[in-house]
């Protein structure tokens, strides 16, 4: 498996995905999506999970958005 290292940023979001890692320490394949604040006094919100559990989030999406 080939190490993936990819970002994704639109106006209000920044994607993050690290896949492939050779250390093979637990968590280390990631992906994290960043909420960008406008307002100074609110921090950027993140939420980062394994690739598995994007994966599952990923055809939850993809069951109920296509209705």
């Amino acid at each position: 498996m080939s190490y993936i290292n990819r970002s994704h940023k639109t106006k209000s979001v920044t994607m993050n995905l690290r896949n492939g890692d050779t250390r093979k320490q637990a968590g280390s394949n990631r992906l994290e999506v960043t909420v960008l604040s406008e307002d100074w006094r609110i921090p950027n919100q993140s939420v980062s999970m394994t690739v598995r559990e994007a994966q599952a989030l990923r055809n939850f999406l993809n069951q109920y958005l296509a209705e």
